[in-house]
């Protein structure tokens, strides 16, 4: 019996579990949240996906790091363009031409001009503001990823070249400073720029997958805790965290709090809750497993049907039926049609470059 490539990918040994569960619990947030704000704080799922892209990217990267291998800058570049781009731009063509079709009458701010497509192919979105173009821009968080993929490898070029003796403890002075920049940023954005914006540049959001990095790079080291207390007392910490964090933001009605204290806590608690159970065995979760499986395709369609969902159906639970499982179908096809296809080329173009890890990867 043929297996469709899903089931077979997600059945791969060197597959975390763990990662697919909570990718699967972070789109579906996500998706939720574009639903007329059907679940208000379903955005955090944007913070757990930084914080999972931290584990696996920087977990490519460290791990050579961390075994005195070269890493070559243009190679990464390339094995992460083979993942991102092609599913990237395939959405920017064929998403505006199906923008153009349902919006046009109603909605024509929904389209991007071409006058204003540059900052949406480069890459540089999220710092531009205005105009905004609702069913395209949450790409903002593509742009940061994108900006992460250049900025992490240059820095373990550098620290290894300068510090060649001390690599390890430059290396956790290098996520440290990762993540004091990232805090320190939204502070500085909200008490000294005119629009207070802590949340789509991409150094206001480097603390988020700076966490993701620690984690694995404490999980090589073997620095977790393997204890089964130690690990439920993480749980239980990252669960308090994430809840009183949820709590004061709710109640407390502080616009310092919400734009810095709680944008920078909430990877905290991610950090915490993913240690805690990232050797744990949920390959039977299927349901969820598969919806992160299908979450970069996903995340990036999903958007552009909202406003025709709910102008046919309204904000009802029949809309918001109909978005998840039409949006997730089309997030399937597309994986399947584009996504897939330029991974298994990626294996052919990159895998007989000498030197290059080319051990099966999940992202």
């Amino acid at each position: 019996m043929i297996k469709p490539r899903c089931i077979e990918n997600l059945n791969n040994p060197s597959r975390n579990s763990v990662l697919d569960v909570y990718r699967g619990i972070a789109i579906f947030t996500v998706v939720l949240f574009h639903f007329n704000l059907t679940f208000p704080y379903g955005y955090l799922g944007v913070d757990l996906f930084f914080v999972i892209s931290g584990i696996l990217v920087g977990g490519l990267l460290t791990r050579k790091y961390l075994n005195n291998e070269n890493i070559h800058f243009f190679r990464f570049i390339l094995q992460r363009g083979f993942k991102i781009w092609p599913s990237y731009f395939f959405f920017l063509l064929i998403g505006s031409i199906v923008a153009r079709l349902l919006y046009a009458q109603t909605a024509p701010d929904q389209i991007i001009p071409l006058n204003d497509i540059w900052r949406y192919v480069f890459f540089y979105q999220n710092f531009t503001g205005e105009p905004f173009h609702w069913s395209f821009d949450h790409v903002w968080s593509l742009c940061v990823e994108e900006h992460f993929y250049i900025l992490l490898p240059i820095t373990l070029i550098v620290v290894a070249s300068i510090f060649k003796n001390h690599r390890k403890l430059f290396l956790y002075l290098s996520i440290s400073g990762y993540i004091l920049l990232g805090i320190t940023a939204k502070a500085i954005a909200y008490f000294f720029t005119d629009g207070k914006d802590t949340y789509s540049a991409t150094y206001n959001r480097l603390d988020a997958l700076a966490w993701g990095i620690l984690l694995i790079v404490l999980i090589y080291e073997k620095r977790l805790p393997v204890k089964k207390w130690i690990k439920a007392t993480m749980l239980g910490a990252g669960i308090l965290l994430f809840t009183l964090s949820l709590y004061f933001d709710m109640y407390s009605g502080s616009d310092i709090y919400h734009k810095v204290v709680f944008q920078s806590l909430i990877p905290i608690s991610f950090f915490l809750i993913i240690g805690a159970t990232y050797h744990l065995n949920w390959r039977k979760l299927w349901p969820i497993r598969i919806m992160g499986y299908y979450s970069y395709n996903w995340y990036l369609w999903h958007v552009l049907f909202v406003i025709v969902t709910t102008g046919f159906l309204g904000n009802t639970p029949i809309g918001l039926c109909v978005l998840v499982l039409g949006s997730l179908a089309v997030a399937a096809i597309f994986t399947t049609l584009v996504e897939e296809p330029m991974l298994r080329l990626r294996e052919k173009v990159i895998r007989p470059t000498k030197g290059l890890n080319c051990k099966p990867l999940q992202f």
